[in-house]
C-alpha cells in the first residue's frame, strides 16, 4: 500500500508486546502523534505519510500485525495548492509568523482523567528538556511512551500553541486500587539492568545485590517533600548455575535450558550421574512495567 509524502497515516498495530511500539519508532527518530492503546493488545497512532515506508519495515520485520492504515488526504489538498503559488507563499509567510510567536512554552496544562499524574509527568518532560521558556519539542515520540506506561494510562497527546502545552492524559476505569510496594531482588546476583521510571533506586547496574534486597523504594522527592509513590521499575539480573543433568550431553543442555531460560558462557562436563551444566543465568523482576 503506498501512501504520499505529505500529511499523516494512522496506522493500528496489535501485538502482545505492543507498547515497546513506540520505544521501537522513538529509537528510530520517527515523530509519533496522537498514540493511545485501542484495546488491552492494540495500539493506534499517527506518523508522517513521508516516514511511512521506514515504519512499515519496522513494523512488518518483527512480531507485529498492522491492523488498518488510513490516509488523512494532504496528498490531494497538496496538488490543488499548486495552481494558485501567491496564497501558498502567503500562507507560508503566515505560518512561520505564527511558529516564532509560539516557539517558547509559557505554560504547561495537564489535563484529562489522568491529571492527578501532573507532578509525574511535568519531571518526564523535564528529563525530556521541556520545560518553561524551552522550545516546544519537536518529537513527543520517547516521552509519550513512558507517560503511557504509567499505571492505567491509556491514551497520551502532546500538542503546543499559543506558548501553551498540552499534555491530555486518559486513565482506564478499573475498580481494583493498585498498592504501592518496593521492588526487592528476587534472587542474588549482579545487576545487569535497571529502569526505573517512578521511584528512588537504591542499587546500580554493576551493583552486586542479595535475594530480597530492595532495589527500589516506593518514595520520591519533590523538593524537600518525601511523597509515597507508586513504583514503576524492572531489573534484570544474572547469576551463577552449576547443576548436574540426567542423561546424555544434548539431554542435559535441553534440561538446563528448560529450567533456566537462556544460559551465558555454557560449560558442560560428563560426571558420573551424568553432565554438569554451568554458567550464568538471568532473572527479572519488575512493578507495574511489563
Amino acid at each position: 500500500m503506498k501512501f504520499g509524502k505529505f500529511g499523516k497515516l494512522r496506522i493500528e498495530v496489535s501485538s502482545l508486546s505492543c507498547d515497546r511500539v513506540l520505544d521501537k519508532l522513538a529509537r528510530e527518530k520517527i515523530a509519533v502523534f496522537s498514540a493511545r492503546k485501542t484495546r488491552k493488545n492494540q495500539i493506534s497512532f499517527e506518523v508522517l505519510a513521508k516516514d511511512s515506508e521506514k515504519v512499515f519495515a519496522i513494523l512488518r520485520g518483527s512480531c507485529y500485525n498492522i491492523v488498518e492504515v488510513r490516509g488523512r488526504g494532504l496528498n490531494l489538498f497538496y496538488k490543488k495548492c499548486l495552481s494558485c503559488v501567491g496564497l501558498i507563499l502567503g500562507a507560508a509567510l503566515f505560518c512561520l509568523l505564527v511558529l516564532g510567536a509560539e516557539k517558547r512554552i509559557f505554560r504547561i496544562d495537564v489535563v484529562g482523567s489522568g491529571a492527578y499524574y501532573e507532578p509525574q509527568i511535568i519531571k518526564l518532560l523535564e528529563e525530556g528538556g521541556v520545560k518553561k521558556f524551552s522550545e516546544a519539542p519537536k518529537e513527543t515520540a520517547e516521552i509519550s511512551a513512558k507517560i503511557l506506561s504509567l499505571p492505567r494510562v491509556s491514551y497520551c497527546s502532546i500538542g503546543a500553541k499559543g506558548g501553551i502545552l498540552t499534555v491530555e492524559v486518559r486513565v482506564s476505569e478499573e475498580t481494583v486500587p493498585l498498592k504501592s510496594e518496593k521492588l526487592s531482588a528476587p534472587l542474588s546476583g549482579k545487576i545487569e539492568e535497571m529502569t526505573v521510571l517512578r521511584g528512588t533506586p537504591l542499587a546500580a547496574v554493576g551493583d552486586e545485590v542479595q535475594a530480597g534486597q530492595i532495589l527500589v523504594e516506593n518514595y520520591a522527592l519533590y523538593g524537600a517533600e518525601q511523597r509515597e509513590v507508586l513504583v514503576i521499575a524492572r531489573v534484570r539480573l544474572s547469576y551463577p548455575v552449576q547443576e548436574v543433568f540426567a542423561g546424555n550431553e544434548e539431554q542435559a543442555r535441553s534440561g538446563a535450558y528448560l529450567k533456566y531460560g537462556r544460559l551465558q558462557d555454557l560449560r558442560c562436563e560428563k560426571t558420573d550421574g551424568g553432565f554438569l551444566i554451568a554458567g550464568t543465568a538471568f532473572a527479572e523482576a519488575s512493578l507495574n512495567l511489563n
